[in-house]
């Protein structure tokens, strides 16, 4: 399904029981909040609750799928949902970054691109997995993704298992949950690069 011309949503793309796991094992997650900008020479805004699954030295620049494969047995639902999301590209891909993000009543979301670098955001890729066990649609947490004049040109509600796939970088921001939400709204991450090589 379609819901504008670099965003991609994907209801099926896990099968239930691989989502149950990973809502599962997703809910138990520490999250701490930490301020990425001076390590990660990353943008402004980030600054957020989120747990890091895999990070690279390197930056955007390195491969952390290899990582993916040391997590403990538990964490292996990750590798095995990175094994889905990878398949669905018809490209091959080098996964630079995975990470749970988290956000509650009062954490506002900020509008950013991933990466700082615009003449590369063509070549970028985000995927998103909503790893909440139940949302309701009043408890709010979009995400929201914007074209060049800032005009919204997709939103995204936070459905269970839901796969969230964004192409080029678009200027997007996970909005912040209501308060009358009972729980934070938690996400899986990927964040990955087309290989330029064959």
């Amino acid at each position: 399904m379609l819901t504008g011309p670099t965003v991609q949503v994907l209801d099926d793309l896990l099968d239930d029981a691989l989502k149950t796991q990973l809502i599962e094992v997703m809910s138990w997650i520490p999250v701490y909040f930490i301020n990425r900008k001076e390590q990660y020479n990353s943008h402004d805004l980030d600054v957020h609750w989120f747990y890091p699954m895999t990070l690279s030295d390197d930056g955007d620049r390195g491969d952390v799928e290899p990582q993916l494969a040391e997590l403990e047995d538990k964490l292996q639902v990750v590798a095995r949902c990175w094994e889905a999301v990878k398949a669905s590209f018809p490209f091959p891909v080098r996964l630079y970054e995975c990470i749970l993000s988290a956000n509650a009543f009062g954490t506002e979301g900020g509008v950013h691109h991933d990466i700082a670098g615009e003449q590369a955001r063509h070549k970028h890729h985000t995927v998103l997995i909503y790893c909440n066990a139940k949302w309701d649609i009043a408890w709010a947490g979009e995400t929201l993704v914007f074209d060049q004049h800032e005009e919204v040109i997709a939103a995204v509600r936070p459905r269970p298992g839901r796969v969230m796939k964004m192409a080029g970088d678009p200027l997007h921001v996970g909005r912040s949950v209501s308060r009358t939400c009972p729980s934070d709204r938690r996400v899986l991450v990927f964040k990955l690069w087309e290989r330029t090589e064959a």
